[in-house]
């Protein structure tokens, strides 16, 4: 890959973001201020649309790159599809699960992309899933679909711990000798800068100039799950699924521990509220720019983690009991928090 292609894919998603800024105008696809929505000006959901369209134009100067992520871009077409219509009309739940799940289906059985191992977590050989591993690569992808799209919340957090991820993965890509999954990456990569360079909030601007949308964060959650499962399954395999984990673990280890104790207060796990990591900051008393900047950091830490750990032959096991370690402490303070919150309350 040369280095206009990127330059390519940079110009044009931000060009797509500029075209798309009035047209979703027009037809009402903004996010309107009220409620939980504290922004302070209508903005539009274009930010999807953007990455998505820059993607593919840059990927269609590749024949080879199309050839090989086509099945991604065209099942990520109809997850930005569904999540434009979520954007407009708020969706059911079920329906956009359900949607998500034949989507990873469609996943399986055309991209041929399936977790068939966990890896060596136990130091005793590689966990074989055997007949659960179709149900849990879908569940797995639903997961990470949802888990990303409810880090979507402040300006700029999403696509920034996303890039992280990507970088994390274009490493694992380029060390592994993965040519077409760097390219890809690196596509992905600069196409997130250009949004980013309108969804940060600048010196210049007290707002953001476009969000990413449900569109937008189904959109990465799903390809990032696609391109972990591929690096990590197979025998051609360049890291194990463990050491991957950590370059989502904060959206992951936050998603988890609201699935687990919502309904232990009577609270549907996919309802939207205020109960997320950044909303918890923020309340603290942290500014929009210190939480995006402490969590894009932290992401960062535990990202490199994994990469260290990976490079470094650190047991699996280790990484393991590492994570399942910090996700009981982050759940042990998420529950003392909710009850002192609610004890406050009261």
């Amino acid at each position: 890959m040369t280095l206009i292609q990127p330059i390519f894919a940079f110009v044009l998603t931000f060009c797509f973001l500029l075209i798309l800024k009035p047209i979703a105008n027009r037809i009402d696809l903004i996010d309107i201020p009220g409620g939980r929505k504290q922004h302070h000006t209508p903005t539009p959901l274009v930010g999807g649309i953007g990455i998505y369209l820059g993607l593919l134009g840059a990927s269609l100067f590749s024949g080879p790159l199309l050839a090989q992520y086509m099945p991604l871009l065209t099942l990520t077409g109809i997850i930005l599809i569904i999540g434009v219509f979520d954007d407009l009309h708020e969706l059911r739940v079920s329906l956009r699960f359900g949607i998500h799940l034949l989507v990873a289906l469609l996943m399986v059985l055309w991209g041929n992309n399936v977790m068939l191992s966990l890896g060596n977590l136990f130091e005793s050989g590689p966990i074989a899933l055997g007949l659960i591993s179709i149900p849990l690569t879908l569940f797995a992808t639903v997961g990470v679909i949802n888990a990303v799209n409810m880090t979507d919340g402040v300006d700029g957090l999403c696509g920034g711990m996303m890039l992280v991820a990507t970088i994390c993965l274009g490493t694992v890509a380029y060390v592994s000798h993965q040519g077409a999954m760097t390219s890809f990456l690196v596509l992905l990569g600069v196409a997130l800068l250009a949004f980013l360079a309108l969804n940060f909030r600048r010196p210049w601007g007290k707002c953001a100039a476009v969000y990413l949308g449900d569109a937008g964060s189904t959109v990465l959650g799903f390809i990032m799950a696609w391109l972990i499962i591929d690096l990590t399954q197979g025998p051609d395999a360049s890291i194990a699924p463990i050491y991957a984990l950590w370059f989502l673990a904060v959206p992951i280890i936050d998603t988890v521990s609201l699935l687990i104790l919502r309904p232990l207060s009577g609270i549907s796990p996919f309802k939207a509220g205020t109960d997320h990591l950044h909303h918890r900051l923020m309340r603290a008393g942290l500014s929009r720019g210190q939480v995006v900047t402490g969590m894009f950091c932290t992401s960062a830490l535990f990202g490199a983690a994994g990469l260290a750990a990976w490079r470094n032959g650190v047991e699996q096991s280790v990484m393991f009991w590492s994570f399942i370690g910090l996700f009981l402490a982050y759940l042990l303070s998420n529950w003392l928090y909710a009850r002192s919150h609610s004890a406050t309350a009261v």
